[in-house]
């Protein structure tokens, strides 16, 4: 018996057209269609998926999970958020506090007192110097300190070249020059005051000798040891 020729063909091409669906496929259909195991709660049921302890769950108590892990992430995020905002708010009044009270001041001195006043009150800071280099030209600096800049020249080789503020930890040499009634501090940040002509620098320590390190951000220091060269270089020039 002879077979039929067309339906031979017809057949293979079944055969060549029928493949398995991958599960990427399957992810796809599903993502498009979110809703097609509504009224098939049959297929749900049979559905389980193995779990962290060995054994299957349902799909459901999955999906409970899942939903409650991103609860959590959700959760950590928004609380991650709340805290920076209270973090930035609080440098803003610190920043503003500071600002007004440099611009009370008249004399050079006072401007490093105050600086030094407000800046000790801050969470982290445990010790605050506004350092000024000795130079001929400079005036209205009486009972401000001053020193030469040869030591932190030694100290922090970068800071008078790069003139950007450094955080490190410190040894009771260094310490005891930025902070000579500071107590025993053990890192330290040093923000130049002044980028085009250094005049000095702000220091500020912490007796944790990890807590002022070269990952901190020193946005907030750069800003102040602007607003120094704002105030200082109008009664010193």
């Amino acid at each position: 018996m002879t077979s039929d020729p067309s339906i031979n063909s017809s057949v293979k091409s079944s055969k060549e057209n029928h493949t398995d669906l991958t599960a990427e496929q399957v992810a796809t259909y599903l993502k498009k269609h979110p809703e097609f195991f509504v009224d098939r709660d049959n297929l749900l049921a049979e559905i389980t998926l193995p779990h962290e302890s060995g054994k299957a769950i349902s799909l459901l108590e999955r999906q409970v999970k899942i939903l409650r892990e991103r609860t959590i992430e959700s959760r950590h995020t928004l609380n991650t958020l709340l805290e920076n905002a209270k973090y930035n708010d609080q440098l803003f009044n610190v920043t503003r506090a500071l600002i007004i009270a440099l611009l009370m001041e008249d004399e050079v001195a006072q401007i490093a007192s105050a600086t030094e006043a407000n800046l000790c009150t801050q969470p982290g800071i445990d010790a605050c110097s506004v350092i000024l280099f000795q130079a001929d030209h400079l005036k209205n600096v009486e009972h401000a300190r001053q020193e030469s800049a040869e030591f932190l020249q030694q100290s922090f080789p970068t800071l008078l070249r790069d003139r950007r503020t450094q955080c490190r930890a410190i040894d009771r040499e260094t310490a005891a020059f930025l902070f000579p009634h500071g107590g025993t501090i053990r890192s330290a940040a040093l923000c130049p005051i002044g980028r085009e002509r250094m005049l000095g620098v702000l220091a500020i320590g912490n007796k944790a000798q990890e807590y002022f390190n070269s990952d901190l951000d020193t946005m907030f220091l750069d800003f102040i040891g602007e607003v120094l060269e704002s105030v200082i270089v109008r009664k010193i020039i």
